[in-house]
């Protein structure tokens, strides 16, 4: 697949981005005065001494990263990545897994932020849990960088899908589908992942947009399965049976919703239920071969691993302080179904790169 346009462009472009946010737009003397002064090199600096600044910057420095836990390729693609990336870069790498559990996540980064890492990387269980936490670290000097679920509280940087439109792209398909011009029930089941998650708030947004535009549609069953194979089961299997003409079911995570399609095989009525979810893992290409799937749309989670380490390096040399800049790098959305699933590193397993574009 092409890029859609490269990474090196996308770190400038960051870059550039952060650096008017912290320091304006002045040009001159004075922009090289207060530059100096604030960490940065000036604009006339030789190539010498801006590469000892880029070096001396990141090297020997420290990077957290706080999953809300590894076991699954999103997870450990991420991670692998970033170990990768980091370690190349000379900067130290530390990962700090609790396991799918909130307190101990809590804990892990009140725990990291008392050890003082250059750059913390966090992955949000909801919107507010981590919020004073990140709040914390940015006050005590750290860098903080969100990955794809958003807190309520904006740090540094944000790496991620756009999921509003992930929300809107999908709902739109699903009218597609199961809209007024198809000879369906119309009806619809939402498997959301957490309920108060960044990620669910936003795909939640964006498909009422489309959904409101379209009363025809009738969603029967909108239900947490809290980002569990086991309860998108459950729920889905019960659902199937109170509405058997159901059209379409969506669910939030590939992996999760892959227990949503095996309810529905389980009742005999796959391809009549078109099944919807998000993320490229290996699970969306196996779940699409096998007619599980009816389509998902991935987001590049190799590239999201790439983005960070290039976003923390730049954070580093930039001289600013923590917390002086909000930036977001939204990974470019990608849909996939029968068309396209079995393309050369459309999905990805957590060991190899898979889908990237930037």
């Amino acid at each position: 697949m092409r890029p859609l346009r490269t990474r090196a462009v996308r770190a400038l472009a960051l870059g550039a981005a952060a650096m008017l946010i912290a320091t304006g737009c002045s040009t001159g003397t004075r922009a090289n005065t207060a530059s100096t002064s604030s960490g940065q090199i000036p604009p006339t600096a030789s190539a010498g001494e801006l590469r000892d600044h880029a070096l001396q910057s990141i090297n020997g420095k420290t990077v957290a990263f706080v999953p809300v836990g590894l076991g699954t390729p999103l997870m450990e693609e991420w991670n692998r990545q970033m170990e990768t990336g980091f370690k190349a870069a000379g900067l130290n790498y530390v990962l700090r897994d609790p396991n799918w559990d909130t307190a101990k996540q809590a804990e892990a980064v009140q725990s990291l932020i008392n050890e003082k890492p250059a750059v913390l990387v966090v992955h949000n269980f909801d919107v507010q849990i981590l919020a004073k936490l990140i709040q914390q670290a940015e006050q005590a000097g750290i860098y903080v960088i969100q990955i794809n679920m958003v807190s309520n509280y904006k740090s540094d940087a944000f790496v991620g899908a756009d999921t509003i439109d992930l929300g809107r792209r999908i709902a739109s398909d699903i009218v597609n589908e199961c809209g007024a011009n198809t000879p369906t029930s119309h009806e619809v089941q939402i498997v959301q992942g957490d309920a108060t998650s960044g990620f669910t708030l936003d795909v939640m947004a964006g498909a009422k947009e489309i959904f409101d535009q379209h009363p025809e549609i009738k969603i029967v069953s909108t239900q947490a399965a809290n980002w569990d194979r086991t309860k998108a089961h459950d729920i889905t299997a019960t659902v199937i049976q109170q509405h058997p003409n159901l059209c379409a079911s969506w669910g939030f995570w590939d992996q999760m919703q892959y227990g949503s399609a095996a309810a529905i095989k389980e009742a005999g009525k796959l391809g009549q239920v078109k099944v919807f979810t998000s993320d490229h893992s290996s699970i969306t290409c196996e779940g699409i071969r096998d007619g599980m799937f009816h389509q998902s749309y991935g987001y590049s989670v190799p590239t999201q691993g790439k983005d960070i380490v290039a976003i923390a390096k730049y954070l580093l040399q930039s001289g600013q302080a923590p917390g002086t800049a909000r930036i977001a790098d939204y990974t470019p959305l990608v849909k996939i179904d029968k068309t396209n699933w079995n393309q050369p590193n459309m999905c990805y397993d957590g060991k190899s790169d898979g889908l990237t574009v930037s």
